[in-house]
């Protein structure tokens, strides 16, 4: 019971004096916190300007097991409070991970095969100024909420909290993830990092952080990675995949098209190996000349003129 009461009240020191926006979630993080616990891992980050004592990052992450009766009970009142507070949330979510994986079905109606290729994503909750963060629903199948919150106590407004949940369950047990995270609004990162020069390296190549956001604006604050949704997913901002992942698409839509070069399906392939040749700055020259062989292969065994001149649109954009 001890160690029970201790982590509730390193979770209390964690949250925001001005509760009115987001106290729904707050009773529900602390009623779970109260019940019947199996196993607690807590994580805890506390920053503050030296100078003026403000707090400038913050992140207490509490991670847990409890039997599946007892969880889904919790989890349902924090989803309902969620769904509660959401409407003075400036960013609200909820979602299920899924692994990348690439999955054929049937369209009965039109009588083909339709092909998805499902990416994986990560999620990430920012922490101060974005250099830290803190991760949600990692785990596959987990799912996960959570929503972002103005501090009513920043005389800057440039700070905001933000509340998470993700669990999974397994084995007749469910594994819970809390956290509250304190960090600089999307807008103010962009403006704290200007005149910071940061980059990475992707397929040997330089990529400078500040072009990218220059380039993308906004479209990559809401989608992938550089804000409190941060759901990185390098297909989103149009860098090049990695040559293993770009061939290996290839390859699939390879595979479908052949089994039916002149069907309902066959564009559909064409199509989505055209978009794959649009983006293929990823790939080495002698890769480059490998598909362009397996394209040619491709526009010999379909006679529709459509398709072909995709197919020579696409060898093309390689040879460039």
């Amino acid at each position: 019971m001890k160690s029970k009461n201790l982590i509730l009240s390193a979770m209390l020191m964690a949250l925001p004096s001005t509760l009115m926006a987001q106290q729904n979630i707050q009773k529900a993080f602390d009623a779970l916190l109260k019940d019947k616990i199996v196993e607690t891992k807590t994580q805890h980050t506390l920053e503050r300007d030296p100078e003026t004592g403000q707090k400038t990052a913050q992140a207490d992450v509490y991670d847990f097991t409890l039997p599946t009766l007892y969880a889904r009970k919790h989890i349902k009142e924090i989803q309902e409070a969620f769904e509660k507070d959401k409407d003075v949330a400036y960013t609200y979510r909820t979602g299920t991970h899924r692994q990348d994986e690439v999955n054929e079905r049937v369209d009965k109606k039109r009588h083909e095969t339709v092909l998805s290729v499902i990416h994986y994503s990560r999620i990430q909750i920012a922490v101060g100024d974005g250099k830290q963060s803190v991760a949600i629903g990692t785990k596959e199948g987990a799912n996960y909420v959570y929503a972002c919150f103005n501090d009513e106590d920043d005389a800057t407004k440039k700070y905001r909290y933000c509340y998470a949940m993700d669990w999974v369950e397994q084995n007749g047990e469910t594994i819970v993830r809390l956290a509250v995270t304190y960090a600089l609004k999307p807008e103010a990162r962009k403006s704290y990092g200007k005149g910071r020069i940061t980059s990475v390296t992707l397929n040997g190549k330089p990529l400078k952080i500040d072009e990218i956001m220059d380039a993308v604006g906004d479209q990559l604050e809401n989608i992938k990675g550089f804000n409190d949704r941060f759901e990185f997913d390098l297909d989103s901002i149009d860098a090049p995949k990695s040559s293993y992942i770009w061939l290996s698409e290839f390859n699939t839509y390879k595979k479908f098209f052949l089994k039916n070069p002149d069907g309902n399906t066959a564009t559909h392939h064409a199509t989505s190996i055209y978009n794959l040749c649009k983006n293929a700055d990823g790939l080495e020259a002698d890769e480059k000349k490998l598909v362009i062989s397996e394209i040619k292969k491709l526009k010999e065994v379909t006679g529709d003129d459509f398709i072909q001149n995709l197919f020579d649109m696409c060898i093309e954009r390689l040879g460039k």
